[in-house]
């Protein structure tokens, strides 16, 4: 008997995101069932349901995604459905909270390719500023730099959300990053001056930077931004850049070359959800990975 492949999206937000639902369609299961405001304590009770009911070789045409814009809540769901799961009753799992895994693997990875491009030989020791860094995507951007041995700074208005980051990087991830408060433009330029490299993570609609601010950097940076909703987060930047240079030794890379990675790294592990021999478990280490080969299959 063909078995329908089925992917449940468990979500801790009051609302699913139709942009998971619409990849995980394109991607090829046959129905996408949302599951909004799950934590991990009735993360159990719906894993065990989703693997009992269909028997062994069900469950292999069984995925769970699990989202929703808190880390460290999606991080606890992973853990409860990993817990829940036992042979032969096993299923794919993938965790993309908000899209911040593959947006940041995204990230981090033109990132890279664009330092080596330039001679630095990646990011080890460089000085990277994760600015208004408290979403999903800015933790986990600030993880996987300090990963690939950068010196990272994470921002926010305040000091105590900062801060707070910060520790959920540090749990989460087991990655240093140091909590900075920049509460007006003029903080973040002088931190900006300070290293080689901007990520601009911040709130779609949200600016961080002027024109003027990133033109009056000095010395060879690298600069990108997510936001691909105007006004920009960095002004000079337009969201199709990729590489340009802004000003003398800046180049930056703009929200719509990040996200068109972004876009094929999800797609990507949406589709290994569907065709891996052994279930997988797709976390932020994977969507790195996959970023990485994608842009070196170019």
């Amino acid at each position: 008997m063909d078995r329908k492949r089925l992917l449940y999206l468990l979500s801790s937000d009051p609302r699913v995101s139709p942009f998971d639902i619409n990849m995980a369609y394109d991607a090829g299961f046959d129905a996408v069932v949302p599951y909004a405001g799950v934590d991990a304590a009735t993360t159990t009770g719906l894993v065990q349901d989703i693997m009992f009911s269909r028997g062994p070789q069900g469950a292999r045409s069984s995925s769970i995604f699990v989202s929703g814009s808190d880390l460290g809540v999606a991080e606890a769901m992973l853990a409860a459905a990993r817990k829940a799961l036992f042979p032969p009753f096993v299923v794919g799992l993938m965790i993309d909270p908000r899209g911040g895994y593959t947006t940041a693997a995204a990230l981090i990875a033109r990132v890279a390719a664009l330092a080596r491009a330039g001679g630095w030989g990646g990011l080890a020791g460089r000085r990277v500023v994760v600015a208004a860094g408290t979403g999903s995507v800015g933790k986990a951007a600030a993880a996987l730099a300090a990963s690939l041995g950068a010196k990272v700074i994470l921002t926010s208005r305040r000091l105590e959300m900062a801060e707070e980051a910060a520790r959920t990087v540090a749990a989460l991830f087991k990655a240093a990053v140091e909590p900075r408060a920049a509460p007006v433009e003029a903080d973040l330029a002088a931190l900006a001056a300070e290293s080689d490299i901007v990520l601009a993570t911040g709130a779609a609609g949200v600016r961080l930077l002027s024109r003027a601010t990133l033109q009056d950097l000095r010395g060879s940076k690298i600069v990108a931004d997510i936001n691909a909703v105007p006004p920009y987060g960095l002004e000079a930047l337009q969201p199709q850049d990729d590489g340009v240079e802004i000003a003398p030794g800046v180049r930056g890379i703009g929200a719509l070359a990040v996200g068109g990675l972004k876009f094929k790294v999800e797609a990507a592990l949406l589709k290994e959800l569907l065709t891996a021999g052994t279930p997988p478990v797709l976390d932020l280490t994977a969507a790195r990975r996959r970023a990485e080969e994608i842009l070196a299959a170019r």
